[in-house]
């Protein structure tokens, strides 16, 4: 079929609406990239899918294309060879092989083949399979794989194939595999890569970009449409990207599901006969109050109807045994679904399906397009965020990774790291701060631990270790610059804006990928002020929507949006590892009681003394103090800060640094003493490496040190006494 009639076809076949449950889903997309129309069958004794597709992709540019790419992400389960085991730790690695330890081999391990690749109506492609290592040397990854077409695809021609496929799940292992009859089907197909022309995200010419499955990168691909036909045994119930259109019972003892959603980028499910699934709405008008839909209204400069919302069906894959927090699950997505759509645009698909996995299966806080993975246990703490932090943060990636549809492979703080902001506004909107907890014997208490004190293997083994501190008290974890303590021990690991396996270790992955990029987007939100934030975080969602940006696509929506050129705040913020660290390194107040030391006065010389001077000044009714304050950037990082000054009367005197040099130095001469003085006392810097720094107090009252001294005093004899009996 010739490029052109398919290209209108796929448009007339787009441009009808698909509904369901009285739900109405139109595509955004003009034309899809990608259109797979599947179907897979779920094996749960051999732990295998069994699938087909016919794939139509389209060359969207004017590119000649001589190959095709394809992502065989579950490949990097196959042994210990591939570039996903080899960049992860030693102690990963062991603790992988300690757990399959009594598994037969052929059960560990995944895999995916593509057993046929054929042109529809075309040559036969199998035997023109090579695999390719793009990223690193690796000759025994098998992730990317290449195909040389007899003859390439010509600019905005099309290409339709016809796929036959067998995915062998892992053992439960980077969110995806088995635990028992518990399959979380995810990065399962063979999967095209992303062709991107010349200009997209900055390539100067055209080429796949295809990248290896590594241990700290996630996934990129296209835009399209999935019609997906899975089947499973009738006991088992199924959750998957879209809506389901249609179920068949069938002869064998098998049922299978029609799911379809436009506009996704990716496809994922889950599979159990002990999931209990349940539904509910999320009714829009129910959710948002008329008072909050015209602030945002007004925020924004929009009609009222531009930031409504739309009801949703929420469903919920939930495991038998934890009834309890099925309210928390669903008031968690519901205050997502409100609050990211009020900020960003509203959530445009009909559904979303929340999977509630097995405690220990490695598959929990994932996300898929209408599809994520959260995680909780039967008794959580009634202020702990668990469920509530995983299901906000993987619902956000709707948002962000789902409707944003960035490089995760290169750029994955503009997902994780938008969404780490994001998800702890929500968190502060809906519910306040947290409070820690410890767990003890299952049992959630409040607790602030000073520090953890390991028991002896025998007989305590795998009790964990005791916590020391004061319980039964909720001790607040604010949202706004959670992560700080995370983020100063890797701050100087690796700059930001890196490929994501190119930094140095994990950590620094997500120091950078998660916590760093949340704690500067709280200060870009300090400057900026909070609706012009809220401007630049909706207009970069809409703008971007469908699309791939790139880091410069954001920084110039904050340029355009703000009125004013803030390339120097990511120049120092995400193009460095520098740190931020501005403190009030001393205060001083001393009387002005007039002169001391030798004067000629009349033509001769005067001696005036110390005493004399302030005897004078203690009579004076209009004694003068001259005070100072000398402030000093500590890190590298230079950014404008404001200084508090507030002095014995009551009087505040605000001023602002640059920030520019290493020091900065404030005289008064008033008739009242300075008291304090606080560098960026607003925490505009919520990056700034010690904010205890920040203050000087004049006269420093040690009573509250002391009775902090003697508590700790009190709880390091009780651990020595714990110590000596346990000996």
């Amino acid at each position: 079929m010739g490029a052109k009639v398919l290209t209108v076809l796929l448009a007339s076949c787009l441009s009808v609406a698909v509904t369901a449950r009285g739900q109405t889903y139109r595509s955004h997309i003009a034309h899809p990239i990608v259109q797979y129309k599947m179907s897979a069958t779920l094996d749960p004794l051999n732990k295998t899918v069994k699938g087909h597709y016919t794939l139509t992709w389209w060359n969207h540019t004017a590119d000649t294309i001589p190959d095709l790419y394809f992502h065989l992400y579950l490949n990097a389960f196959k042994n210990l060879d591939s570039t996903f085991m080899r960049e992860g730790t030693v102690s990963r690695r062991r603790d992988l092989l300690r757990s399959w330890r009594t598994m037969p081999e052929a059960a560990k391990w995944g895999w995916v083949d593509m057993d046929r690749i054929q042109v529809v109506d075309g040559p036969d492609l199998t035997q023109l399979q090579t695999f390719v290592h793009p990223d690193d040397d690796n000759a025994s990854d098998q992730t990317v794989m290449r195909i040389v077409l007899p003859q390439p695809i010509p600019p905005h021609g099309t290409i339709r194939l016809a796929v036959d496929f067998t995915s062998k799940l892992p053992r439960a292992i980077a969110r995806t595999g088995y635990d028992g009859d518990y399959f979380l089907v995810a990065q399962w197909f063979p999967k095209i890569g992303v062709y991107e022309g010349p200009g997209e995200r900055g390539r100067k010419q055209g080429g796949w970009n295809c990248h290896q499955f590594h241990a700290n990168t996630e996934f990129y691909a296209d835009y399209g449409v999935y019609d997906v036909d899975l089947t499973v045994p009738a006991d088992y119930k199924v959750g998957a990207t879209g809506l389901t259109r249609g179920v068949r019972q069938n002869p064998d003892g098998t049922t299978t599901y029609n799911q379809y959603q436009e506009d996704v980028h990716d496809f994922a499910w889950t599979a159990s006969p002990r999931f209990l699934k349940i539904t509910r709405k999320f009714a829009w008008n129910d959710e948002v109050k008329p008072q909050e839909l015209l602030h945002w209204s007004h925020v924004f400069g929009l009609p009222a109807d531009d930031v409504a919302l739309r009801d949703v069906d929420v469903i919920l894959m939930l495991q038998p045994d934890h009834r309890g927090v099925e309210d928390r699950y669903f008031r968690a997505v519901f205050n997502g679904l409100k609050y990211f759509g009020l900020w960003y645009g509203q959530y445009p698909y009909d559904t979303l399906t929340v999977v509630d996995p097995p405690r220990h299966s490695n598959t929990g806080g994932m996300e898929y397009p209408t599809f994520i993975t959260a995680g909780s246990y039967f008794w959580p703490g009634a202020h702990q965020f668990d469920p509530e932090g995983v299901t906000v943060h993987e619902f956000g990636h709707q948002f962000w990774y789902g409707l944003v549809g960035n490089n995760e492979f290169e750029e994955a703080w503009l997902d994780e790291g938008f969404n780490t902001y994001s998800t702890g506004k929500v968190l502060e909107a809906a519910y306040g701060p947290s409070c820690g907890y410890e767990e003890v014997l299952g049992i959630p208490i409040p607790n602030l631990s000073w520090l953890s004190v390991s028991l002896p293997a025998f007989p305590f083994a795998d009790l964990g270790s005791i916590p020391i501190g004061p319980y039964f008290s909720c001790v607040p974890m604010p949202e706004r610059t959670s992560g700080r303590l995370f983020y100063l021990n890797h701050a100087k690991d690796d700059d930001l804006v890196r490929r994501g396996w190119e930094y140095v270790d994990g950590a620094s992955y997500v120091v950078n990928s998660y916590t760093r990029v949340g704690l500067t987007l709280r200060t870009l939100e300090s400057y900026l002020g909070e609706d012009t934030m809220a401007r630049v975080m909706r207009t970069y969602q809409q703008r971007w929507r469908y699309r791939h940006p790139t880091t410069r696509d954001f920084i110039d929506v904050v340029n355009e949006v703000a009125g004013r050129n803030m390339d120097w705040f990511f120049n120092q913020f995400f193009y460095n590892s520098d740190l931020t660290d501005y403190a009030v390194a001393s205060i001083s107040a001393e009387p002005l009681g007039g002169k001391v030391g030798i004067y000629d006065e009349n033509g001769r010389k005067v001696a005036h003394s110390e005493r004399e001077a302030e005897t004078k000044s203690a009579k004076s009714a209009a004694r003068v103090y001259r005070s100072t304050v000398l402030v000093k950037r500590l890190g590298e990082t230079l950014a404008p800060v404001d200084v508090r000054i507030t002095f014995d009367n009551g009087e505040t005197v605000w001023e602002q640094w640059d920030g520019q040099y290493r020091w900065t130095r404030y005289t008064f001469d008033k008739p009242s003493r300075i008291q304090v003085a606080e560098v960026d006392p607003e925490h505009k810097l919520a990056i700034d490496a010690d904010f205890n720094n920040n203050s000087y107090l004049r006269d420093v009252d040690g009573t509250g040190a002391a009775k902090w001294y003697l508590r700790w005093i009190f709880w390091v004899e009780n651990l020595f006494f714990a110590g000596g009996f346990l000996a």
